[in-house]
């Protein structure tokens, strides 16, 4: 019966070691870079973590912002250009990293709030009814980026 119990307990411990953060969806590393030019929108950057299943990110809301929108920039023949997104997929167990030049988000209207607090909290929606709020660290122009821990 002893053994039983050991082996029982053991099993337990390696199932537990193995739901690490990776088989859950999550985000970190959220910035945004306010624009230096009231009016325009500041860009939004952070990686997105798959989990078990492929799902996609199909919205991201804040209440202290006017509007936020999801963007790819694309280059065709050396130019850039802009396009909105509907959805940025999340494949399971990958990494989709929001950056500039690649897909990022448009966000109009930071409010004082949350630059005095200098963390914007969003909410990002997936398409398996996951929401994830996440604290982005505002940035001024020409301040250097957060340091990573």
């Amino acid at each position: 019966m002893h053994r039983i119990s050991l082996m029982l307990a053991a099993s337990a411990s390696l199932l537990v070691a193995s739901c690490g953060q990776g088989d859950v969806l999550h985000a970190d590393e959220a910035v945004v870079n306010l624009s230096p030019v009231e009016g325009n929108p500041s860009a939004g950057y952070m990686k997105l973590h798959g989990g078990r299943v492929d799902v996609a990110l199909v919205g991201v809301t804040s209440d202290d912002v006017l509007r936020m929108e999801m963007h790819e920039t694309t280059e065709k023949d050396g130019m850039a250009s802009m396009n909105m997104l509907k959805d940025i997929p999340v494949p399971a167990g990958e990494t989709v990293t929001l950056e500039p030049g690649g897909k990022h988000l448009m966000i109009w209207g930071v409010g004082a709030g949350s630059k005095q607090r200098g963390l914007l909290k969003m909410t990002l929606i997936f398409s398996n009814d996951d929401r994830i709020e996440i604290d982005a660290v505002l940035k001024n122009p020409g301040e250097a980026a957060p340091a990573k821990d």
